[in-house]
């Protein structure tokens, strides 16, 4: 069966895009390498360049044609400019493509810092990620649409839809679902995680979901990449208020 696109990734914020210039901008390896850096965090040119191992003006100028894209941004810093992933939808694109490759023994040992937890953006993936979403369908805060199949479960970017007990649930977890009603933004779906291939929680709600873990100290950066570290605090609350544990 062929599935059209947008059942696998949302363009939305990239509607005045051709679809032909991104898929051109991420076509040449470099700039899809560049692309897969940026998920890990924000970067300098000097930092892209020892990663790459690559000149400065040979890499410069493979950031003008993704900034063109409209799928990297940059942020001025003192002398320099700070180069980020657009958006989450550029995220998603690139999760997708990550998605889709099997994950070697080599790979495998390369994405261990970040496979227990870290951002997609923002919101959370990795098996931390994946255990809240668990959790969440368990206790009935979100479920997927009457009359997904499993199949359907298993789309890149499959709907999500509140459950009956969502006030309830968010609300001891200090999100207003209130607030996220005037968001343009793809309220939640289903995010196929790369590393451990089954969903987490992303869109508006999975953003605020992040946002008010950071918000109760429940996670906190590790290091200057994605990567997360669940706080003693965070086992604590989450185990109580979720039934989530972790080993």
């Amino acid at each position: 069966m062929i599935y059209p696109i947008f059942l696998f990734v949302n363009f939305t914020g990239m509607e005045e895009l051709n679809v032909f210039t991104v898929t051109a901008a991420i076509a040449d390896p470099v700039r899809l390498t560049i692309m897969m850096y940026l998920m890990h965090s924000p970067a300098s040119v000097t930092q892209i360049m020892h990663h790459l191992d690559a000149l400065q003006s040979n890499i410069s100028n493979h950031l003008v044609i993704l900034k063109k894209a409209g799928l990297i941004k940059s942020t001025p810093m003192g002398r320099q400019k700070i180069y980020e992933l657009a958006n989450p939808q550029a995220a998603q694109l690139i999760e997708l493509l990550v998605s889709m490759q099997p994950i070697t023994p080599k790979k495998e040992q390369e994405i261990k810092p970040i496979q227990f937890a870290r951002t997609c953006y923002d919101h959370l993936a990795g098996k931390l990620g994946v255990a809240i979403f668990d959790a969440l369908m368990q206790q009935k805060a979100i479920q997927y649409p009457a009359g997904a199949g499993i199949e359907d479960r298993q789309f890149f970017s499959a709907e999500i839809e509140l459950g009956a007990d969502a006030d309830d649930i968010f609300g001891k977890l200090n999100v207003d679902l209130q607030l996220l009603n005037d968001t343009r933004r793809r309220f939640a779906f289903g995010c196929r995680d790369w590393t451990e291939r089954t969903p987490h929680l992303a869109g508006a709600l999975g953003a605020a979901l992040c946002h008010s873990f950071f918000e109760n100290k429940w996670i906190a950066r590790k290091d200057t990449t994605r990567s997360i570290v669940l706080t003693t605090s965070g086992k604590q609350e989450l185990k109580g208020l979720i039934g989530l544990e972790l080993a």
